[in-house]
């Protein structure tokens, strides 16, 4: 996961330069083991350079990450130093640190994992691209979401600790009060997730019954012509306020003989197109 905690390095190799140095030896082992296997494959020399290139790339923001982490860890150190922390404290709070990076990580490489098996499931249904688009753009705003909250949670843990430890309450009073508002925290979420995923089912089902419609021939050509297409709203009595706005006509509401308008920075309304 890269070099350890902030400080205490004792006059020998610093951590960044340890870093550095124990990179450089992971990138020399990986380019060796791509070219050796793309070799045994057969590969031309354009492939297999295009290749070393991309692995060079992929590590290089790879160690941009690790250096910033370590620099991350070595501020915490500092910070505690200076609060009149022992060095021991220090490097417990410097380790705590770390453990908040790697979960971010592990949190990062879930995400990642996501967007590449929301894509793959949207192409193998044969959607369309725009709804592929819309698909991601979904799962992109659920993991700004989901990581916001889970900082929420950690900032929250923090201030628990912190606060149980002012009062002089012992290890497992901290603990305690830790684990109450981690609960809290985690359901609050998990409410969230579920109604965020809740929406995102009424969209793809809302999606699936416009490209049925494109392609129902009972429909007048008219209402094909405006299906997913840009409108400005009009002829609205309950809700004037919306009249002049535009949209997208998401859906044709057979029922009510109107559109269902996905209003810009709004959701979705019905509305009666002209």
């Amino acid at each position: 996961e890269g070099g350890g905690g902030g400080g205490g390095s004792g006059g020998g190799e610093s951590p960044m330069s340890l870093l550095a140095r124990e990179g450089e030896k992971e990138l020399q082992a990986a380019l060796q083991k791509v070219q050796a296997d793309m070799e045994s494959q057969g590969c031309s020399h354009e492939e297999i350079g295009s290749q070393l290139a991309s692995v060079r790339e992929s590590h290089a923001a790879y160690m941009r990450q690790q250096r910033q982490m370590l620099q991350e860890r070595e501020e915490v150190y500092k910070e505690a130093i200076a609060e009149g922390l022992t060095p021991e404290a220090a490097k417990a709070r410097v380790q705590a640190c770390a453990q908040w990076q790697q979960q971010m990580q592990r949190l990062q490489a879930k995400h990642q994992a996501a967007m590449q098996k929301t894509h793959h499931e949207a192409e193998a249904a044969g959607v369309s691209t725009a709804e592929i688009k819309r698909r991601l753009e979904a799962q992109r705003r659920l993991q700004q979401a989901e990581a916001e909250a889970w900082q929420q949670k950690m900032r929250a843990r923090q201030q628990a600790a912190s606060e149980a430890a002012e009062k002089g309450q012992s290890a497992a009073e901290v603990e305690k009060a830790v684990k109450a508002v981690t609960r809290a925290q985690d359901a609050a979420w998990a409410e969230r997730e579920a109604a965020l995923l809740a929406a995102e089912g009424v969209a793809r089902r809302e999606a699936a019954e416009a490209a049925r419609q494109l392609a129902d021939a009972s429909l007048s050509p008219d209402i094909r012509r405006i299906l997913l297409a840009r409108v400005r709203i009009g002829g609205l009595s309950a809700r004037p306020d919306l009249n002049g706005r535009e949209g997208v006509a998401k859906m044709w509401v057979v029922e009510k003989s109107r559109f269902a308008v996905l209003v810009d920075g709004q959701g979705a309304k019905a509305a009666e197109q002209r």
